[in-house]
This record gives C-alpha cells, sequence and structure tokens, in this order.
C-alpha cells in the first residue's frame, strides 16, 4: 500500500516561496526563532559565496559511513510513516518491505541522486556514501534514472508512471522535485575539494554535463524547489542522519530561503 504522506498547506507552501523569493541582502536569527541557531550561527547575515562557504565549514567533517552500512540506515531515513516494516522508494513513491533489498527484479537498491560518475566518487566513503543524497529506488528504475542530469520533459517511465526522461535528463514526481534540488544543493556546498581524495562538486545550467564533477540543470532544479516545499518526511530524515548516523544536517531542508542567497 502506497501511504498519504503528509505534505505542507497550501498556506505553508506559499510562505516558502516567499522565503525563497525574498530579496532581502542577509537571513538573521536569534536562538528563540530558530531551533538550529546554534548549529549554523557563522552562517547568518551572509549571503552568496561567503554563504556558502561558511555553510560548507558547518557541514563538512561528517562521520562518513560505509557502502555497506547504507542498506539499514536507509531502512531507517526512508521509513514508510505508516508502516514501519517498509520503505518508500524515491521515484515510484512505492512502499514496500525493508528486507526486498538487493539486484533482483523489484527489489530496492542505493540511487545516488547526485550521479557517482558526476562526481567520480564511485562508492567511496564520504561523497559516494553520503545520506543526504542517498535514497532507496526501484532497481530497474534506478538504472533508468542512470546518471542522467535533472530536467523537465520526456516520455512517461513504464513503472515510474509519475516521472519523464529522455536521452539526457530525468524528471522525478512532483511530490519529490523539492527533495532532489536540495539533496543536489547540499552536495554542491558540502563537496567542495578542499579535503584530498573529495571532489569539487558544482551546479551547472545545462544537461549533458557528462563526466566532470558538474550536474545540472540548475536553473529547474530552483524552480523545483520552489516548487515543491520542505515536508515532514525529509525533516524527518534530516534529523535522523543529523542524530544517528553522520553529525551534519542539510541545510536547505532547515533554511530553504538560503537557497536564493546563494544561487
Amino acid at each position: 500500500m502506497v501511504p498519504t504522506l503528509l505534505f505542507p498547506t497550501n498556506s505553508q507552501a506559499e510562505n516558502t516561496v516567499a522565503a525563497n523569493e525574498a530579496t532581502s541582502a542577509s537571513v538573521t536569527a536569534d536562538s528563540t526563532t530558530d531551533p538550529y541557531y546554534s548549529y549554523y550561527q557563522t552562517a547568518y547575515g551572509k549571503t552568496g559565496t561567503a554563504l556558502k562557504s561558511a555553510l560548507h565549514n558547518i557541514i563538512d567533517d561528517h562521520k562518513k559511513l560505509s557502502y555497506d552500512s547504507l542498506w539499514a540506515a536507509l531502512r531507517d531515513t526512508d521509513e514508510d510513516p505508516n508502516n514501519p516494516n517498509n520503505v518508500i522508494l524515491l521515484y515510484t513513491g512505492r512502499s514496500q518491505s525493508k528486507l526486498t533489498n538487493g539486484g533482483l527484479v523489484n527489489d530496492w537498491n542505493r540511487e545516488h541522486v547526485w550521479a557517482k560518475s558526476h562526481g567520480g566518487f564511485g562508492e567511496t566513503a564520504g561523497a559516494g556514501t553520503d545520506l543526504h543524497h542517498i535514497r532507496p529506488a526501484d532497481v530497474s528504475v534506478n538504472s533508468a534514472r542512470g546518471n542522467l542530469d535533472f530536467d523537465n520533459g520526456g516520455v512517461y517511465h513504464s513503472e515510474a508512471t509519475l516521472c519523464r526522461y529522455d536521452s539526457d535528463s530525468w524528471e522525478p514526481r512532483d511530490a519529490v522535485k523539492g527533495d532532489v534540488a536540495r539533496m543536489l544543493l547540499y552536495m554542491a556546498v558540502r563537496y567542495e575539494g578542499d579535503v584530498s581524495g573529495e571532489p569539487n562538486l558544482e551546479m551547472k545550467d545545462a544537461v549533458n554535463t557528462g563526466t566532470a564533477p558538474y550536474h545540472g540543470k540548475l536553473s529547474t532544479l530552483l524552480q523545483w524547489h520552489l516548487q515543491d516545499p520542505v515536508d515532514s518526511f525529509e525533516m524527518r530524515r534530516n534529523n535522523i542522519i543529523y542524530t544517528k548516523y553522520q553529525g551534519n544536517r542539510n541545510p536547505f531542508i532547515d533554511h530553504p530561503e538560503w537557497v536564493d542567497l546563494i544561487w
């Protein structure tokens, strides 16, 4: 059974869009208005590259997981809120048993939203095992997405029937478009190539970005970020990754308005 997930009301969505479209020079907060004030305090009052750099310094140096450990972690982070025995698959939205992971037809496996070949990190601890961009996905759907950039358009997928794709891009279902955008933007901030062995990941406003450390399409992803505001599933996932696994957060889930101040 596919669960009914909790999403923001129309007024919440409008407020999120308004926050992201704000043109204020900076964002400020204090401990009475922001539950994550102490975590992000060095980022407040900054914009552009200064904000990006401050956020990088906050979220880097997280605990690095092994690739094998991701199976158990994903059973926790992506648990179906209506059925604790199941996980929700990213592209299909299907709820299925946590124990049906593997490589067989209709199993779920580990989808790297920032495609491995776009960063050259493979399954190496760090970028290759970062839970903030790895999600459960149907095996054949994961294969169909491959290393495509993200953009609108194409034909509908036969199994992930709310997703579309063509020769150079993949469009996820509407309910997770913002999730995908915020995961990629996190990766572009977290991995700056300032540590030996880590890639320098960058967003690009294009498709067909190849195997260089680029992912696109930035303008489409920014639209998706506005179109699909942060929901309770994302917030729960962010909290679990922070408290139980990596010790770092996705700042664009906690502060969606920061996307506009950087990009």
